[in-house]
């Protein structure tokens, strides 16, 4: 992850949502730090799309395979072990929403667990 957030800040592990509908993406998530959790969104400064564009090609291919497209995604890194999962939402496009009013529960129901 080259986001600018993940680079300059310290974590344990990360998640990030992906929001992917047509013409439209967005992603928002927490760094997490022991106790610490930090707001954080996920974009390269350098290449603003190229994250993007990852995700859509990742998307294509999984409607291809499956024939479904995948309304969210959940992506989760635990730094230490090096671990990901990946969970995907094709239904419900409001899954893993962050909204303000719930964003101490969000967080979380958010936090990776590899156990």
């Amino acid at each position: 992850m080259r986001c600018k957030k993940v680079v300059e800040n310290q974590w344990n592990s990360l998640t990030f949502v992906f929001d992917v509908n047509e013409g439209h993406m967005a992603n928002s998530g927490f760094l997490y730090n022991e106790d610490s959790i930090r707001p954080a969104s996920a974009r390269i400064e350098d290449e603003p799309m190229a994250l993007n564009n990852k995700i859509r090609a990742f998307q294509t291919v999984i409607f291809q395979k499956y024939g479904h497209r995948f309304k969210r995604l959940l992506v989760q890194i635990e730094k230490n072990t090096g671990r990901i999962k990946i969970d995907f939402e094709f239904d419900n496009a409001h899954r893993w929403t962050i909204f303000p009013s719930k964003i101490a529960k969000m967080r979380e129901e958010l936090r990776p667990n590899f156990n």
